[in-house]
């Protein structure tokens, strides 16, 4: 009895022509800081500031935080690579606080910040932010990723100095 051949020289054409060419993926970059408040900037000016980061880094798609505490600016901010270096750039030009020091500068497979606040950015001044943020990175912690273990420690060691 002869077994039955098949052909499959149609089905591997048919496969090699749908097949999705590898994407790109693309790497997203983190930088974390930490600068001081300028002592003359009013309440009024600070509040439209806090706005504004808001608006700006929602609409060009970057998530993290802005955390402001004794003085003291703390932001960890994560998106497309070439959005990120221009922002810093401008933030290093900003008159509004002096003393900038980058702690972190990386690039990460996937977004720290994508499920905390729906993936929007935030500013954290008031304790139950903080709780929140807490609770999100003992959670996101799990993953054991050097990256995200390098930024909760710099928050947790920002938080731990700015009571």
């Amino acid at each position: 009895m002869k077994e039955p051949r098949a052909d499959y020289s149609g089905f591997t054409f048919f496969i090699n022509f749908i097949r999705i060419k590898p994407q790109l993926s693309i790497m997203i970059k983190s930088i974390c800081y930490v600068s001081n408040k300028n002592d003359d900037l009013s309440n009024d000016e600070l509040d439209y500031l806090l706005t504004s980061i808001i608006e700006r880094n929602n609409k060009l798609g970057i998530s993290g935080i802005l955390m402001l505490q004794n003085n003291h600016f703390f932001q960890i901010m994560e998106g497309q690579a070439s959005i990120i270096d221009n922002l810093f750039v401008s933030i290093k030009k900003d008159h509004r606080h002096h003393g900038l020091i980058k702690l972190l500068e990386t690039t990460i497979a996937d977004r720290i910040f994508e499920d905390y606040q729906s993936g929007l950015f935030s500013v954290i001044t008031e304790y139950s932010n903080l709780k929140k943020l807490r609770i999100y990175f003992d959670w996101i912690k799990e993953a054991n990723i050097i990256a995200i273990n390098e930024l909760i420690e710099l928050t947790n060691n920002f938080l731990k100095h700015n009571k």
